[in-house]
């Protein structure tokens, strides 16, 4: 039996009223004959637009994959800064879910790489100023990126990805303001519904051959459900020197994120029941979690010889600690030291160009696993509900060691075509010391695993009309499993012995075409995956982990942006998916050949409107997203859902101070959906509802340039 969750959508006039009073007071700022109106910020050429996501620079006109670019403006402008899905709805092929669960992070899958993620981002390689968010072992968090001041944002979706290693999905590249447009110094403040608020200052100076952004942020939010309380604080220095040798990157970054509540998940009929409550045993644990990173790099680039270099180092130390929302060994906590240099150098030899590099990474995390609703039993490595909150259950150090060799070609086959190459020899080796077992009379669970994989792509490209380009590519992918998914289902520490890496073949065809006016994308993909690591669902409270015999994913990708008139601009993402099981059977024996992977949609459509006029701006979206399972057997199902959002506001500048103030209204028509699924939950603890109508009001205001 298939048991559907409806989500209707209601026309509230609440809606409309709630914004007129919040906004109003704000825009309504008159017009001085002192103050001049800044021009909208420029528009890029498409065909002018460079992208580095695929590793070596390539104008967006030569490249032979599915990439999408979002601009500042798209990112930051009028936005919360709550988590990454504000800027990537718009991308094609992605699918983004804001759990409003700051202690889970935003759920980010393309392709359907990255789904079944419980917490943080799987199969994707997240970097922020081409330093890596992502570990060796393949686990990436987000919470470190600085949401409101980006410069933009790159995505590579799909075969490309393979030049980076662990990662079957893509790559989104994030790059944060460096000062070569200098706001000077100021801030703002921003407040809105659920008691969200959040305090900027900003300093930005360019000095001809130095410059820097130093921006800082305190973030709080009582949040939209029960136990979903978060506070967060964030500081970020970009500086950029201009030496006679080259130039040098210097970055910092510092999160303390002392309180970030987890409302778990809930059943159906709680939902329907009550959508702001949290899991009882959420409450009852007062299951939260407290964060602080500290993340330090450095990036070198010069002239040698007829080519370029380009060095980069960085590290990145995090403390985490986290109550989750269920019983037995739930105390979760590590102190991670995570480390990285890498090394490329690009040459032109005729009409081929080259880009030859090495990375080497290594992730070093001291875990433990403590019980919170009993007390540890040495003779059964598990913890005893009927006593007091108790003992240690787990201490190990992990260890995750990366080194990826790779080479790239880009070659101008006469004036028409280009052809793209590259290959990438990886070899990760995970090791577990066992601080524990042999304390209490067990066997000794220490234990490495080593994989060595080679990927490669192939990519040509057509410039067969001025303005239009077709292209074709192929790669094949790995994807090790975290260390939190080699957790072992039989308790203690060590590896799952049965968990093994996936590995997908892809082919992508797409044809594109760049024009100022009217520019548009459409891409078709297939993929076909063997050992996919799935969500087990036997578990009882955690996530356990097992390889799906074989998953296909095959879709059709569009991407249009019209600018009408000099004032509109109309923007749209079409993205339509088939992710399903081939062959699989779970450990119980049950099969699951031909259902649809859970927690995906098969049709995700994104459009906006966009108006300007002089320093006014409307800006008005919808995004609609089908229906999903929320587990294997295709059993629980989530119907579709469409959410409308609205941002407006206005900028002023009086000699060297500027000035804007911004209203949003998110969820407009105060429609109840479902953001996150919790795919296989046990208890059938699925959804995790969003808020309904949100309101947020800001201002800011800088001086100096």
């Amino acid at each position: 039996m298939v048991r559907a969750v409806s989500v209707p959508e209601t026309a509230a006039a609440t809606a409309v009223r709630g914004l007129l009073v919040l906004g109003l007071p704000i825009l309504w700022v008159p017009a001085s004959p002192v103050w001049a109106e800044d021009a909208p910020p420029p528009v890029l050429d498409p065909v002018e637009v460079t992208v580095t996501a695929p590793r070596l620079a390539t104008p967006l006109a030569d490249l032979p994959a599915a990439v999408s670019r979002v601009d500042e403006r798209q990112a930051t402008e009028g936005r919360q800064g709550l988590q990454l899905d504000e800027a990537l709805n718009r991308v094609p092929g992605l699918f983004a879910q804001n759990r409003y669960n700051f202690a889970q992070d935003a759920r980010l899958s393309i392709r359907g790489f990255g789904s079944r993620a419980p917490f943080g981002v799987r199969g994707l390689r997240i970097l922020q100023d081409g330093i890596p968010e992502t570990t060796p072992d393949g686990q990436s968090q987000v919470d470190a990126i600085d949401l409101l001041n980006l410069r933009d944002i790159e995505v590579l979706r799909g075969p490309s990805a393979a030049l980076y290693g662990n990662a079957s999905g893509g790559v989104i590249a994030a790059r944060t303001r460096d000062g070569r447009d200098p706001r000077g110094f100021g801030g703002g403040v921003l407040m809105g519904s659920y008691g969200y608020r959040r305090a900027e200052a900003v300093a930005e100076q360019n000095h001809g051959t130095h410059r820097y952004s130093l921006t800082a942020h305190d973030f709080a939010i009582d949040g939209y459900r029960e136990q979903s309380t978060a506070e967060k604080r964030y500081m970020r220095l970009h500086t950029a020197s201009e030496l006679e040798a080259g130039t040098l990157n210097f970055h910092l970054r510092y999160l303390d994120a002392p309180r970030t509540d987890d409302p778990g998940g809930l059943t159906r009929e709680e939902m329907e029941q009550n959508r702001r409550a949290a899991a009882p045993r959420a409450k009852e644990l007062n299951s939260t979690q407290e964060a602080e990173q500290l993340t330090m790099g450095l990036q070198w680039e010069q002239l040698l010889g007829a080519g370029e270099l380009r060095l980069g180092g960085f590290w990145t130390q995090r403390d985490y600690a986290q109550q989750l929302p269920f019983p037995t060994d739930s105390r979760v906590a590590y102190d991670r030291d995570f480390y990285g240099l890498n090394a490329q150098y690009e040459q032109d030899f005729g009409r081929t160009r080259v880009l030859t590099g090495i990375d080497l990474e290594e992730q070093r995390d001291d875990r433990t696993r403590r019980c919170t609703s009993g007390t540890f039993e040495p003779g059964e490595l598990d913890c005893d509900d009927d006593e007091v909150v108790g003992d240690l259950a787990l201490d190990q150090r992990e260890r995750a060691r990366s080194r990826g060799v790779f080479v790239q070609t880009d070659t101008a086959l006469g004036s028409d075509w280009n052809l793209v190459l590259g290959a990438r020899h990886d070899r990760v080796r995970m090791s577990i010391d066992d601080h524990f077992s042999t304390q209490v009379g067990q066997p000794d669970q220490s234990g490495a695993r080593t994989f060595e994989e080679t990927s490669g792509m192939a990519g040509l490209i057509w410039h067969f009309r001025p303005e239009y380009r077709a292209y074709v590519n192929v790669a094949t992918n790995f994807e090790t499993p975290t260390f939190t998914e080699f957790a072992n289902p039989e308790g203690g520490g060590g590896f799952n012995p049965e968990v093994e890496p996936q590995r997908a073949r892809s082919i992508e065809v797409g044809i594109r075409r760049e024009n100022p006016q009217l520019s548009w994308e459409a891409s078709f993909y297939a993929t076909r995956v063997r050992d996919e690591i799935v969500v087990d669902d036997e578990g009882d409270f955690r996530d356990f982990y097992e390889n799906a015999g074989r998953t296909a994913r095959e879709g059709v990708e569009l991407g249009v942006e019209w600018r009408a008139s000099e004032a509109w601009t109309l923007s749209s993402a079409l993205s339509l998916n088939r992710f399903q099981f081939r062959e699989y059977a779970d450990a119980g024996g049950e099969h699951f050949d031909g259902n649809r992977m859970p927690g995906l949609p098969r049709e995700q459509l994104f459009v906006e409107a966009d108006w300007r006029d002089g320093p006014w701006f409307v800006t008005v979206d919808t995004l609609h997203v089908g229906s999903r399972y929320a587990d294997n057997a295709n059993t629980e199902k989530v119907g579709p859902q469409t959410t409308l959002n609205l941002r407006a506001g206005r900028f002023w500048r009086q000699g060297g101070t500027r000035a804007e103030a911004f209203v949003a209204a998110n969820n407009l028509l105060d429609a109840d959906h479902v953001d996150n699924i919790r795919i296989n939950a046990a208890g059938g603890r699925y959804y995790e509802p969003a808020p309904g109508l949100t309101l947020m009001a800001g201002v800011r205001m800088y001086f100096g340039q």
